[in-house]
C-alpha cells in the first residue's frame, strides 16, 4: 500500500477499562501524543472508541469520565459505543460502521487495539475495508495473568477449570495475532515469550508503560519540609496499591524493616490510595509509625509527591507474569527523578541499567538466609551518589518511557503495516 496518502489512527478498548487512571494513561494519553504530535509519520486524524454495555449509556458518572478524558485529551475525537450483551453487543456493530464510514474510504484506518476482544471488532471492520490495518496490543501476557488472578504463579500448576480457562484464553490470544496486521508489547521478555509460543511476528514492537511528562523538583523541599525529612536523610518510597500482587506483607514491607532498622537515616514512605490499610500492615510488621510517612494524595499528585524522595522500591516475585510485564511505577519513579530497588527478573529491565547503577537489581524471594547482606548491598547503593543519579533516570525516562518518544516506535510499525498486501 502506498503510505503517502496516510492514515487514520483509532485506539480501541472495552470491558470498562476506559474508568480506570491506568488505562486513562496508557491508552487515551498515548492517543493524545499521537494526535497532538505532528512531526514524523503522523496520523491524519486520531480517534479513541470505547466499547462498552447499555447501561452505561445512561450512567452519569459515566458521561462524566467520558467528558473528562476529552477535557484532558483535547487533540482527539473519543466514542463511546454502547450494546446490549444478551443481544449479542447490539447496536455496537452498526456504531462502529457508522463511525467507519465518517472517517471516508480514501484513507487507510489502523486500528490500534487493547486486547483481543476489540481486535475481533476491529478484524471485522477490516473485512469490510480492507485497506484497514488492525494492531493488537499486548500490555501483559494475559492466559497466565488469568491464572496468577487466582493465586497459580505457573501455568504447568494449572489443573481442572483453570487449565481448561488458560487453553482458551492461550488458543484466542494466538489466534488474534495470527490474523491481526501488526503486534506491539510492553517489554523485549514478553516480545520474545510472544514470538516463540505463539509465532508473533519479529517484527513485533515494543513500547513500554509510558507517562507524558518528567516530573521536576520545584516542590521537593517543601514537600520534604512538610513531611519532616531531615536534608541529610534518605526517603524511600513505595508508590501504588494494596493488591496481593504487589506482595507488600511478605515481601515489601519486610525488606523495608530491615533496611531502616540498618539505617537511621532512611525514611520510609507509602503514597497509596488505600493508607488505612497501609497502616495497618505496618503495624502488623511491628514498624514504628513515627518513623514512616503514610499519605494520599488525587492522582495528578503523586508524580509531585514522589519527587520529594530519593529513590523507589518495586519487589515482586519474579513469576512468568511478572517476568514479562513492565509497571508503569517503573516509568513514574524515573521520571520523578527516582533510581529503583527492584527485583531482579520482574519488569523486563536491562542489565545495562543495573550497571549503570540506575536500578539497583536484588534477589529477596526465596532468599531470607542473606537477607543481610543484600540490606547491607543495598545500603551501600542508597549511600553512593543518589543525587547525581537523579538527573541521569530522568535523561533515561525521557528518551524510553515518555510518550513524545515512543509514539515515534508506533509509528515506524504503522508505517510497516501499512505496506502489507
Amino acid at each position: 500500500m502506498d503510505t503517502e496518502k496516510g492514515y487514520y489512527l483509532v485506539h480501541l478498548t472495552s470491558g470498562g477499562e476506559y474508568k480506570t487512571p491506568l488505562v486513562a494513561s496508557q491508552l487515551f494519553d498515548q492517543a493524545e501524543f499521537q494526535g497532538a504530535t505532528k512531526n514524523g509519520f503522523a496520523p491524519g486524524k486520531t480517534e479513541a472508541w470505547v466499547i462498552g454495555s447499555m447501561r452505561e449509556y445512561f450512567d452519569k458518572n459515566v458521561k462524566r469520565k467520558i467528558n473528562a478524558l476529552k477535557k484532558r485529551c483535547p487533540h482527539i475525537a473519543i466514542y463511546m459505543m454502547n450494546g446490549i450483551g444478551r443481544l449479542r453487543n447490539f447496536p455496537v456493530w452498526p456504531l462502529l460502521f457508522l463511525h467507519r464510514l465518517q472517517l471516508g474510504k480514501k484513507v487507510p484506518v489502523i486500528y490500534h487495539c487493547r486486547g483481543e476482544s476489540v481486535a475481533k471488532w476491529a478484524l471485522r471492520l477490516k473485512a469490510a475495508f480492507p485497506d484497514d490495518k488492525v494492531v493488537l496490543d499486548v500490555r501483559g501476557y494475559w492466559p497466565a495473568e488469568l491464572l496468577y488472578a487466582r493465586g497459580i504463579d505457573d501455568p504447568a500448576l494449572a489443573k481442572g477449570r483453570d487449565f481448561v480457562d488458560f487453553n482458551n484464553a492461550y488458543k484466542y490470544l494466538k489466534e488474534i495475532i495470527h490474523e491481526v496486521d501488526g503486534v506491539t508489547t510492553v517489554s523485549a521478555a514478553l516480545k520474545e515469550l510472544l514470538i516463540k509460543e505463539m509465532a508473533a511476528p519479529e517484527q513485533t514492537s515494543v513500547v513500554p508503560c509510558c507517562i507524558s511528562q518528567i516530573s521536576n523538583d520545584e516542590k521537593r523541599l517543601e514537600i520534604r519540609r512538610e513531611w519532616g525529612i531531615a536534608d541529610d536523610e534518605i526517603a524511600v518510597v513505595y508508590s501504588g496499591s494494596t493488591a496481593a500482587y504487589q506482595h507488600l506483607e511478605d515481601l515489601t514491607i519486610p525488606f523495608l524493616k530491615k533496611l531502616a532498622e540498618t539505617n537511621n537515616k532512611i525514611r520510609l514512605i507509602f503514597l497509596s490510595s488505600e493508607a488505612g490499610k497501609i497502616k495497618k500492615m505496618l503495624a502488623e510488621a511491628g514498624i514504628e509509625i513515627s518513623r514512616v510517612i503514610v499519605r494520599s494524595y488525587p492522582q495528578n499528585e503523586v508524580a509531585m509527591a514522589l519527587t520529594a524522595c530519593d529513590a523507589g522500591i518495586l519487589i515482586r516475585k519474579p513469576t512468568l507474569v511478572n517476568q514479562v510485564a513492565n509497571p508503569v511505577k517503573i516509568a513514574e519513579y524515573l521520571a520523578a527523578g527516582l533510581p529503583v530497588i527492584i527485583e531482579k527478573g520482574v519488569g523486563g529491565i536491562s542489565e545495562t541499567l543495573f550497571e549503570q547503577s540506575l536500578f539497583k537489581g536484588i534477589e529477596i524471594t526465596g532468599a531470607s538466609g542473606n537477607i543481610g547482606n543484600i540490606v547491607s548491598d543495598v545500603n551501600e547503593w542508597l549511600n553512593n551518589g543518589l543525587t547525581n543519579k537523579r538527573t541521569l533516570v530522568r535523561d533515561y525516562a525521557r528518551s524510553v518511557y515518555l510518550w513524545s518518544a515512543a509514539i515515534h516506535v508506533s509509528r515506524e510499525m504503522y508505517k510497516e503495516v501499512l505496506k502489507k498486501k
